[in-house]
């Protein structure tokens, strides 16, 4: 579980414990890949530059440092980036590009020839996922044994050229750890298509924009409107939770269900994509808040994710421009 997930649990059961009504909002946000693209980039063409190696075992594993076979990584990464419909198109060519005497990266005549054949702007080639698989003893605090697992890390190193430029437009990497039960005798070629797949998908959220769970918190108690406007929160109606929560603001003159409808109204304005308002409440928020208190726990994990999503919000919309930031 991730910690910023642990932390609202002990938030909501903080808030819970001295009767205050503190309900998590959970959906999908679509985030901004690491890379942007001019929207004249619309065919991309998906190859394989990873050097040939044997076929997976189907039986066996064996533990240390192992590579990936390049037509699966193609093949999955390519179907991800299809499947997010961020380009008008993804071609597609799995044959290995490569001979043993692997070289680092694709030429310029081979990326002029390779864009020219395919009919695309640019290549997102895959050139190498690393794999090393060690067996570790996993204990948690409080446990008196341990478990064995089974850690892989995998690396995956991703390119991208389009026509005319002599060096690569950018290299992808990133390095993550995935852990199997040890108990469960998985093959090595399970083992490289469950690391290929989560290797794809990593490097697709680098490429285009993706949607990711996230959570938020809101108060819905304290008075007869702030229940109500939580169920617009449920029905997705923000403007209405707004106008309820407006009402409160304006009625009190200070304290907790102040602050509360100050909070809530900064979030009802994010959630609608206004960030610049939402930003405006959550400082008036902060002036009716008590240091040291509960609620002031919840504004500083919602001031971090806040910032967070803000920074990100300006180059999701120019990703999204060739949408109408249509998202």
């Amino acid at each position: 579980m991730k910690k910023h997930v642990l932390y609202i649990i002990l938030l909501v059961s903080v808030l819970m414990s001295s009767c205050a009504s503190i309900q998590t909002l959970t959906f999908d946000q679509l985030s901004p890949a690491e890379i942007t693209f001019p929207y004249q980039i619309s065919v991309v063409g998906v190859v394989n530059n990873m050097p040939a190696r044997p076929q997976p075992k189907k039986n066996i594993l064996t533990l240390g440092p192992l590579e990936a076979e390049g037509k699966g990584a193609a093949e999955t990464l390519a179907g991800f980036m299809a499947d997010s419909k961020y380009f008008n198109q993804v071609v597609i060519c799995d044959s290995a590009l490569c001979s043993d005497d692997y070289s680092q990266t694709l030429s310029l005549d081979e990326v002029n020839r390779l864009s020219s054949m395919l009919g695309v702007d640019m290549l997102v080639s895959f050139e190498r996922l690393f794999l090393d698989v060690r067996k570790i003893d996993y204990t948690n605090p409080g446990w008196d044994t341990s478990i064995p697992m089974l850690q892989v890390q995998v690396t995956p190193v991703v390119r991208l050229y389009v026509p005319g430029r002599q060096k690569p437009l950018v290299e992808l990497t990133a390095t993550d750890s995935l852990y199997f039960d040890f108990a469960y005798r998985i093959s090595e070629k399970e083992l490289i298509d469950e690391a290929t797949r989560h290797a794809s998908s990593v490097m697709c959220n680098k490429i285009v924009p993706y949607w990711q769970t996230v959570n938020r918190l809101y108060f819905d108690g304290g008075c007869v409107e702030m229940r109500d406007a939580g169920v617009y929160v449920n029905e997705g109606d923000w403007g209405a939770a707004r106008d309820l929560w407006t009402q409160v603001y304006n009625r009190q003159k200070k304290g907790d269900t102040k602050f509360r409808a100050a909070y809530n109204i900064a979030l009802s304005y994010e959630m609608t994509g206004d960030m610049e308002k939402a930003e405006e409440w959550l400082k008036k928020s902060s002036d009716y808040v008590k240091s040291g208190s509960e609620e002031e726990m919840v504004l500083k994990y919602y001031i971090s994710q806040f910032s967070k999503r803000k920074g990100e919000f300006g180059k999701l919309n120019i990703q999204m421009g060739r949408f109408n930031n249509n998202f």
